[in-house]
C-alpha cells in the first residue's frame, strides 16, 4: 500500500511504497533548535521514497551530526520534513507529516538530556543519552495486504 505525506502547507509532498520504521524521538539540541522541540521521526528505505517537487525543499547541513546529515525544510512553511545522512539506506521523515494509515508507534527517545530522562523512563520505551545502539531492534511496518 502506498502512503503519502506532506508538510503542513502542502508544498513538500512525498509518497512511500514500502515499509516505514517506528518513530524515534530525538531530543538533541540541534533538533530542538531546528524544530522547536524534540523531533519525532520515522524512516523509509531511500528506494521507497518519492518526493514530488525536490525544489520545494531547502537542505541545510545539521549543525551537529555524527553522520554528516542534512535537514530538508519546506521553503514555504519552514517545517523540517526530512533528515538525510549520506551513505545510509534510509531517510528519516517527520512522523507528523505522514497521512493515511496509522502513525507508527514511538519506539525510543534518543539524545535525551539527563534532566529529562527520569520523566521518560516511566513510559516503558527506550531512553538513550546518545543515539540508538545498532543492536537495538526497531520495528518496520508494511501495511500492504499479504506483506509484513
Amino acid at each position: 500500500m502506498k502512503r503519502a505525506g506532506a508538510c503542513p502547507c502542502g508544498a513538500v509532498r512525498f509518497s512511500i511504497d514500502g515499509p516505514v520504521r517506528d518513530v524515534i524521538v530525538c531530543h538533541c539540541e540541534a533538533c530542538q533548535e531546528a524544530t522547536g522541540g524534540p523531533w519525532a521521526a520515522s524512516a523509509v528505505h531511500r528506494a521507497d521514497l518519492v518526493v514530488e517537487d525536490a525544489g520545494a525543499i531547502a537542505w541545510e547541513r545539521a549543525s551537529v551530526s555524527e553522520h554528516r546529515a542534512s535537514r530538508g525544510r519546506c521553503r514555504t512553511c519552514g517545517t523540517v520534513v526530512f533528515w538525510d545522512a549520506p551513505g545510509r539506506e534510509t531517510v528519516s521523515f517527520a512522523a507528523a507529516t505522514l497521512a493515511g494509515g496509522p502513525t507508527p508507534a514511538v519506539a525510543a527517545h534518543i539524545w535525551v538530556p539527563e534532566k529529562e530522562r527520569e520523566a521518560l523512563l516511566g513510559t516503558g520505551l527506550r531512553v538513550e543519552s546518545k543515539g540508538l545502539p545498532k543492536s537495538a531492534g526497531v520495528r518496520w511496518h508494511d501495511e500492504a495486504p499479504g506483506r509484513g
